[in-house]
């Protein structure tokens, strides 16, 4: 049995779907769920934990911030046995009727990020799996959850320069870029390394994201700070919650 060189796993450890979060917290959040929860490994960012959720085998393994040790988790986790992975996350979003504590259940990422261009091309789409996108909607709406859809914006620095981000704003007073205000929902820093590695490597993705930062571009335009104001309030506290209800759920849907 090889132990894969970071997540400290190897096969047997894991279950054939996995929940990815980036907080090692959330693993333990998630693993109150699970009937028989065992630690498997906590080395570095990546904690991860296997446990049954009514009957099924799952397991939930940190991913940490950012799309290259996401990747390194994906790559880990699908040579051990891994095929179908779903990202349970947090997100700022772009849209002003989305509020903190909404979730978001991204159908694609724009690659703003470095890492998905050191396997494939920029012009390379990074999309969620039909199937797993179909089963986290059907889920959150079996749920009664708030949810929204679209296109997010993955991408490196979260401390990125305010300009930066004041450029996706000012794309809006572009009269031929209006409609970019319509698909894109939501702005994070992994949803694109979910969505394309698993897809070259023949098997299966989706995301879902509670908003944690509510940051309208048309606002960000006049007050770029906003950007790093992060919402702790119940409200941020139960999407999070609702979002790993509705991937189990959808786990339960697609086995």
């Amino acid at each position: 049995m090889i132990l894969q060189p970071h997540i400290k796993c190897k096969r047997g450890d894991v279950g054939r779907y996995a929940i990815i979060p980036g907080d090692p917290a959330r693993v333990r959040l998630i693993a109150k769920y699970f009937d028989n929860p065992k630690e498997i490994a906590f080395n570095r960012e990546f904690l991860t934990i296997t446990g049954e959720y009514q009957g099924v085998k799952i397991t939930a393994t940190s991913t940490g911030i950012g799309c290259p040790s996401a990747a390194i988790a994906i790559e880990e986790l699908s040579n051990i046995g891994v095929d179908t992975f779903i990202r349970v996350g947090t997100c700022g979003s772009l849209q002003r009727e989305i509020k903190a504590g909404d979730l978001i259940i991204p159908i694609a990422a724009i690659r703003a990020e470095g890492t998905t261009k050191e396997y494939v091309p920029i012009e390379f789409p990074s999309v969620a799996t039909p199937e797993i996108y179909q089963a986290l909607i059907q889920s959150a709406t079996q749920l009664g959850f708030n949810y929204f859809t679209g296109i997010n914006r993955t991408h490196d620095a979260f401390y990125e320069h305010v300009n930066n981000f004041v450029r996706w704003g000012n794309i809006y007073n572009d009269d031929r870029m209006k409609n970019w205000k319509y698909p894109l929902v939501s702005s994070e820093m992994e949803c694109s390394v979910v969505f394309l590695l698993p897809m070259l490597r023949g098997l299966r993705s989706g995301c879902i994201l509670a908003v944690n930062t509510p940051e309208p571009l048309e606002d960000v335009v006049k007050d770029p700070n906003m950007i790093y104001k992060l919402d702790d309030s119940t409200n941020t506290k139960l999407g999070i919650k609702q979002a790993v209800e509705a991937a189990l759920k959808a786990i339960l849907l697609l086995d």
